[in-house]
């Protein structure tokens, strides 16, 4: 793969979409990509934080071989490259964001693929740092893999949420077994997803889940963007969108044409992902 090539692809759709004096960077791509600038925050309710840090429970703690098992980083891995990676990973989203209270948006050029494992794992490089938490939100309706990589039994879910009226938002938010790590299922009504994550609801909803806690970082797994609309919406809510690409699997052809679909300016980079 020509990653000059895909540079200049990446660099030429930004330019279409930024104003001309917010200027451009230019971006190198490595096994988990160096990110670019930053632009298009969204509007935040004020919401003040009810819940501290210590309040979060892990009533059923993963152990360590489980991790290994399921692809999970932790502290103290044997395979350091893979956990620095995505410390890597995490500095320059921080870097580029405005506030802790950061929320990204993951999504993959491949069509196939499901990328939840590489969204907790992000996930999980926040929550190292003692002083942050995160919240791992899984927006794909068409594969969910998510019960399979937490110790907590899912049930309901975000869809579920957005369509029931009276439901709070701690009927739907579950321990995952990781310390200051938390996710939300998709649900039990994926059929209407692309409609409720298009609501106002859904919109007030990621505001007020950045917001509960200060330190919180929210990542948002959603389907492929060249096989679903959902990635496309779950984009207006984000301060920052990655792509995925299946190292040495995807053509450059396809890699465009997800880069043109998202259409973001939230978009900062792309992770190859082995």
């Amino acid at each position: 793969m020509d990653q000059n090539k895909l540079v200049r692809a990446f660099e030429k759709n930004r330019a279409e979409r930024i104003p001309k004096h917010q200027g451009t960077q230019d971006i190198r791509l490595r096994t988990l990509a160096d990110v670019g600038p930053r632009h298009g925050a969204g509007k935040v309710l004020q919401v003040a934080p009810v819940t501290s840090l210590s309040d979060m429970r892990n009533p059923r703690p993963m152990p360590t071989h489980d991790m290994k098992a399921k692809s999970l980083v932790y502290a103290g891995m044997k395979h350091r490259a893979v956990l620095n990676a995505y410390r890597e990973l995490r500095i320059k989203l921080l870097d580029q964001s405005e506030s802790q209270n950061l929320s990204v948006m993951i999504s993959s050029a491949d069509s196939t693929d499901n990328g939840i494992t590489t969204a907790l794992n992000l996930a999980i490089s926040f929550s190292l740092e003692v002083h942050s938490s995160a919240l791992l939100i899984d927006c794909n309706p068409y594969r969910s893999d998510l019960p399979q990589l937490v110790t907590a039994p899912l049930t309901l879910g975000i869809t579920d949420l957005l369509m029931t009226a009276g439901m709070g938002l701690g009927e739907i938010i579950y321990p995952s077994g990781i310390e200051r790590v938390n996710v939300i299922p998709v649900g039990n009504s994926p059929s209407a997803a692309v409609e409720l994550f298009s609501s106002h609801a859904m919109q007030d909803l990621i505001y007020e889940l950045k917001n509960r806690y200060r330190d919180r970082v929210i990542v948002i797994n959603a389907p492929p963007v060249l096989a679903s609309s959902e990635a496309r919406v779950l984009a207006r809510y984000c301060d920052q969108c990655l792509l995925t690409v299946p190292y040495g699997q995807a053509d450059m052809a396809t890699i465009e044409d997800a880069i043109t679909a998202l259409g973001s300016t939230n978009l900062s980079g792309l992770v190859y992902r082995q």
